[in-house]
């Protein structure tokens, strides 16, 4: 009986040492399962911050590049305004300068009849005109009534010495 007793102990001792071996390699079994699903977890993670950044520089690619469009736009209306903003300022100058010329013209025309008429009244009595005091050449009536404007030279361009219109 003895040896009955010695051989259930012996296999009492053999199924808990299997046991335990079992128990110990479900053990590593489940550290490894569950080392292997910490690595895919942090590679799932890796993954999605990748993305999340690949995301964020396309975003912000497009976003640079909307600002730089609408700066050309910007800057190009803004050079099509100064254009027709010089456009008007060089129209304005042709008309105030035309403006003026007929101005003088006008004053011009108007101080050679005033001059004709005063030569009728107070010109010698022999010379046709009438009145009595002094006379005028023709040649000077003649001017007076188509002189050139004032601060062009004898060639029709502006005297270089003459005051500006503009400021």
């Amino acid at each position: 009986m003895r040896e009955k007793g010695s051989m259930e102990r012996e296999e009492k001792r053999r199924e808990t040492e299997l046991r335990k071996e079992k128990w110990m390699s479900e053990r590593e079994e489940g550290v490894e399962r569950r080392e292997t699903e910490s690595e895919e977890t942090g590679l799932r993670w890796a993954r999605k911050e990748y993305e999340r950044r690949v995301r964020l520089e396309n975003e912000l690619y497009e976003e640079r590049r909307s600002r730089m469009r609408i700066e050309e736009k910007r800057e190009e209306e803004e050079m099509e305004w100064r254009e027709r903003m010089v456009g008007l300022q060089i129209e304005h100058e042709k008309s105030m300068m035309q403006m003026q010329a007929e101005a003088c013209q006008n004053q011009l025309q108007i101080l050679g009849v005033m001059a004709r008429l005063i030569c009728q009244f107070f010109g010698s009595s022999n010379d046709g005109l009438g009145g009595g005091l002094g006379t005028l050449p023709p040649q000077v009536l003649q001017n007076l009534q188509h002189p050139e404007p004032e601060g062009l030279c004898n060639n029709g361009k502006r005297d270089a010495n003459s005051p500006s219109d503009f400021l």
